[in-house]
């Protein structure tokens, strides 16, 4: 546990370090400056942590649901507006102290996730490592809900395992108000309480129920809001997403292929393979947790946003730890992480400048 502490306080250290550097020395792109026109912590260290939907986040969070920002569950505004209590109204270093912690939280769960499993505590510090080092990880330290989501979700399913229903209702609940996939969390739970004959029938079904009333609770707050349950699917809709088959969004990378088209398409390529692993490594419940967090965004028309949508999916990480243990594996997978680590940083600091297209790489 103290390794694993270690190699995370690395790993935060790093980032924040990498984005003080590209704050310092190099230029802000667009949107950095577009953002700052509706929110200024007072730092540009904070305000390149606060950027994109972790504006819009604290937007809502702090004036309320309005025009777009409806396409954000609620969850994870409402929280941050109750730690922004704590630092005097800052949202940015509340959001940017939240997902510190909600990240340490979500690196315990998932070591504990793999000694219940796999029984190995070195599994349970490299699926670590492969999530907290994966190029598109600083958004689990940026002000999104990815962070929150991963600690609710990996509670669900350690909850799950362990047959605590009540525990899995209440952490289902809340993933399904933070984004619209928890919602389908009611796969996995669906799963168990078929193979369970032994737990209460009255706590299997409120388990069971939890997702769907969580969804139900967001939409009670956009009627409530705005008038209409179902904005944010109109509002997801003016961002370029709408309902589709999940080979679309395949066909459509392929299509308008360019190096971001293909960065995703990598992304995918990498949890279809590690989700079939998954299946063959893992009790189902992961798998079907997989499929509730990873299929959604196939069916939205493009795969724009997949590389961090799947910052979500554990499971991955995990199998990727179990294979990890394999000398075959051993090589390429720290091969292919010395590469990832190096991607990760160049990100971050493309982020955190506000950077639109290959700005300022390119």
């Amino acid at each position: 546990m103290k390794k694993l502490l270690t190699i995370l306080t690395a790993n935060k250290i790093l980032l924040l370090i990498t984005a003080a550097v590209a704050l310092a020395y190099l230029p802000f792109g667009d949107i950095y400056y577009e953002n700052l026109a509706t929110y200024d912590s007072g730092s540009a260290f904070l305000n390149g942590w606060s950027l994109w939907d972790g504006n819009s986040y604290v937007q809502i969070a702090r004036d309320g649901y309005h025009g777009r920002y409806f396409a954000y569950f609620p969850l994870y505004p409402i929280v941050l507006k109750l730690v922004s209590f704590m630092t005097l109204g800052n949202y940015a270093l509340a959001g940017l102290l939240l997902n510190l912690a909600l990240s340490f939280v979500a690196a315990y769960l998932i070591f504990k996730i793999c000694k219940l499993e796999l029984k190995n505590k070195t599994a349970g510090i490299y699926a670590n490592i492969f999530l907290f080092f994966f190029p598109t990880a600083f958004f689990l330290t940026a002000l999104y809900g990815e962070a929150l989501f991963l600690v609710l979700g990996a509670s669900t399913i350690y909850f799950l395992r362990k047959k605590k229903w009540l525990w899995v209702a209440l952490f289902a609940f809340l993933a399904a108000m933070t984004k619209e996939v928890g919602g389908m969390l009611v796969l996995p739970i669906l799963y168990s309480v078929l193979k369970d004959r032994k737990s209460s029938n009255i706590e299997k079904l409120t388990a069971l129920a939890a997702p769907a009333l969580g969804t139900l609770a967001v939409l009670g707050i956009y009627y409530y809001t705005s008038g209409d349950p179902f904005i944010f699917l109109e509002k997801h809709s003016e961002f370029g997403k709408e309902l589709s088959l999940p080979y679309v969004p395949i066909i459509h990378a392929i299509k308008n292929l360019n190096i971001y088209h293909g960065w995703n398409l990598v992304a995918f390529l990498f949890t279809a393979f590690l989700s079939y692993k998954a299946w063959k490594l893992l009790p189902k419940e992961y798998f079907w947790y997989l499929i509730a967090v990873l299929l959604p965004p196939l069916c939205s028309s493009n795969l724009e946003g997949y590389s961090r949508y799947l910052l979500v999916a554990f499971p991955i990480f995990i199998a990727l730890a179990a294979l990890n243990d394999k000398k075959a594996y051993k090589y390429i997978t720290a091969g292919i992480y010395i590469i990832f680590t190096g991607l990760l940083l160049l990100f971050c600091a493309r982020y955190v400048m506000g950077g639109t297209g290959n700005y300022p790489f390119g």
